[in-house]
């Protein structure tokens, strides 16, 4: 994943497991507010952090979904970017 300006922080794939379903998601971390609750939200720089997860799922079909969380000092982590989870076949 490139990190273009470093607004990605870090990436990793997590495996969620259960009875009836299995995905593979997409973890980013960021540098920015991914909310417009957050302060110092910029929603510039959060899309160009979307279209960089979205290019990452188009060209990895194998991944169901993803999540971005940002990261701060003076929050919590958020997480906003998330599709409905896929059923497992």
């Amino acid at each position: 994943m490139s990190t273009g300006k470093c607004l990605i922080k870090s990436a990793w794939i997590a495996v969620e497991v259960g009875k009836e379903r299995t995905e593979r998601v997409l973890v980013v971390e960021t540098y920015i507010a991914v909310s417009p609750l957050e302060r110092n939200f910029d929603g510039d720089r959060y899309s160009k952090v979307v279209e960089e997860v979205q290019r990452v799922l188009f060209q990895n079909p194998s991944i169901d979904r993803a999540s971005i969380l940002s990261m701060h000092r003076d929050t919590e982590c958020l997480s906003l970017f998330k599709a409905s989870p896929a059923k497992a076949a």
